[in-house]
């Protein structure tokens, strides 16, 4: 029995959406989710918003209801892994909340292999993750988008694609309400000099990782301040996308 089984068999994996205890011993596939929560999951599939990756009705439906009457214009698009639903809801709130960092290594190793080939086409200098308060950071501990991040970059390596993550690029300087309560306006005024950018004359592509696209108001603001520091093309991966099906 290696060391890694040992501290294995004392601490156990948990299920990241029940979090119920996975019996000792399972397959590496297994290693994040029971049998019962697998079934719960749902990718994202085709066909999505050309804007956002939400899943929409038809093919015809080149944008969802969301980017329709709000069409953000600073980022290009973005792509996610699941659609929401209350069991990744209950996940996610986890994650923040009881800080259940190891969540996020499954989350970011499906992305890298489901979307390896779309972050190679894209081919971007690197990987931002968005960032959060010093108040939230102190009390979690951690950022989940940037171990979000970085799960996403080691794993690429796998298939030979390397993207390096950047968190020197852009800081958080206040601490924001949540957004999807207020209107267009209040998110506005929210997040209105609410991030801090430091120019790099070496970037012209990235990514931006976050764990959730609502309303896309947080992710559109942070592109438009990389926009005007010379940063071209801008677009953003997450691990689940709110849509309106």
């Amino acid at each position: 029995m290696t060391l890694n089984d040992i501290v294995k068999f004392v601490f156990p994996s948990r299920c990241i959406m029940c979090d119920e205890v996975l019996p000792y011993g399972n397959k590496l596939s297994n290693e994040y989710l029971c049998d019962e929560c697998r079934k719960k999951l749902e990718y994202i599939r085709k066909p999505t918003c050309k804007k956002c990756g939400a899943m929409v009705g038809d093919e015809s439906d080149t944008y969802c209801v969301r980017c329709k009457i709000d069409m953000h214009d600073n980022f290009i698009s973005g792509f996610g892994l699941l659609r929401y639903n209350d069991f990744v809801k209950e996940s996610l709130h986890r994650i923040k909340y009881a800080k259940r960092k190891e969540y996020i290594y499954f989350y970011g190793k499906m992305i890298a292999k489901m979307y390896r080939e779309r972050f190679k086409k894209i081919a971007p200098d690197c990987f931002i993750p968005v960032p959060i308060s010093k108040e939230r950071l102190r009390i979690r501990n951690f950022n989940q988008a940037s171990v979000l991040a970085y799960t996403i970059s080691d794993e690429l390596k796998r298939y030979g694609i390397d993207i390096p993550v950047n968190e020197n690029i852009i800081y958080r300087t206040k601490n924001t309400e949540v957004l999807n309560k207020l209107d267009n306006n209040d998110r506005k005024g929210e997040l209105h000099d609410a991030f801090y950018v430091n120019p790099s004359e070496d970037i012209e592509k990235v990514i931006l990782i976050d764990d959730i696209y609502t309303t896309g108001a947080t992710i559109d603001t942070i592109s438009g301040e990389l926009k005007e520091a010379g940063i071209k093309d801008i677009y953003f991966t997450v691990i689940t996308v709110v849509d309106n099906l």
